[in-house]
């Protein structure tokens, strides 16, 4: 690396007009030095081009990969197998007509109306147009094509955004893809078995904030294609807090003539609400306890696990719990 910066400043010293100047200011002794230098370089350029054009006068074998493209497809059909977009060949000949080919490799063209096509005499016969060039290998050497009728279908797109949220924050909604849906344009067969599409998986942790990101769809296969090909997802974050209210047992389809007390008569309900909206979630009832007259027919305990129930939906609240988890109770048949 010094070798090279020294050669490179030298040039720009010498090619500059302020290096002329300082030669006219140099001794003897430095300007000697600088042909040198100079010389030395061509010298290496010299060497090193007639390096090249020997060496690849030679014979070596290289593998490219030589772009496949279907023709004469009618806009009714679609490919219902996989093709494959490159095919993999393996030649052998000079070094300069290698570059040639290497640097801009033939297309094949096939004709998609056939159903098997022989790709090594294809290739062979595409590439036979740079002489003195040998084809070893060609993979896939044949190739099978079928063909479907095209059918097109809208299905749900379902989000595979992980998201891991830090202590203390939730979710205000769910997440919400956009669009909704994705158009499949592909074989019969193969839609018929689609139901859904999915997004690409994205893993999202530490979040504690309301975002939109861009994600990939998945990319279909088996000749099926998809649009569109992003979407995005939106996700609203609220920092929680814990929360916690007495709520009365009541009794669902209480029949005429019947009475039921509980014991406890109260439950304590535990929630979580948004930070946000504590102040105002304090004095109010979001809640509401309940067993049904028909659990407690069937109930031969004297026990019965009380239901919870959102019923504001003005605030955003989850349950985590309520204290006792279980009660008494007593049935009271009325004259």
């Amino acid at each position: 690396m010094k070798f090279l910066r020294f050669i490179t400043d030298r040039f720009k010293s010498f090619f500059s007009g302020n290096g002329i100047a300082r030669t006219e200011e140099t001794d003897s002794g430095t300007f000697q030095s600088r042909e040198k230098v100079i010389a030395f370089t061509v010298a290496t350029i010299i060497a090193l081009s007639l390096w090249f054009i020997v060496n690849l006068s030679r014979d070596f074998n290289i593998t490219i990969q030589v772009p496949i493209q279907l023709t004469n497809l009618p806009s009714e059909l679609t490919i219902s197998n996989e093709i494959p977009s490159t095919a993999s060949v393996n030649l052998t000949g000079e070094g300069w007509k290698l570059i040639t080919v290497y640097s801009n490799p033939p297309r094949v063209l096939v004709n998609a109306e056939a159903q098997q096509v022989n790709l090594t005499e294809q290739i062979r016969n595409q590439v036979s147009a740079f002489s003195d060039l040998n084809i070893l290998q060609v993979e896939p050497s044949q190739l099978v094509i079928e063909t479907e009728r095209k059918a097109t279908k809208r299905v749900p797109l379902v989000s595979r955004v992980n998201v891991s949220l830090r202590d203390q924050f939730g979710f205000i909604s769910d997440p919400v893809v956009t669009p909704d849906s994705v158009t499949l344009t592909g074989p019969e067969s193969a839609l018929a078995e689609i139901s859904e599409w999915e997004t690409e998986e994205v893993d999202m942790s530490g979040i504690n904030r309301s975002i939109e990101t861009d994600v990939r769809i998945r990319s279909g296969s088996q000749g099926v294609s998809v649009s569109p090909s992003a979407a995005k997802v939106s996700l609203e974050i609220a920092e929680f807090t814990e929360a916690e209210l007495r709520v009365p047992i009541r009794t669902r389809n209480l029949p005429s003539g019947r009475a039921v007390t509980y014991n406890p008569s109260t439950i304590t309900v535990r929630f979580d609400v948004p930070l946000d909206q504590f102040s105002r979630v304090e004095g109010t009832r979001p809640f509401q306890a309940f067993v049904d007259y028909d659990d407690l027919e069937g109930d031969d305990s004297g026990r019965v696990t009380p239901e919870i129930e959102v019923i504001d939906t003005d605030f955003i609240v989850r349950l985590r719990s309520f204290q006792p988890p279980r009660v008494s109770y007593f049935r009271v048949v009325q004259d």
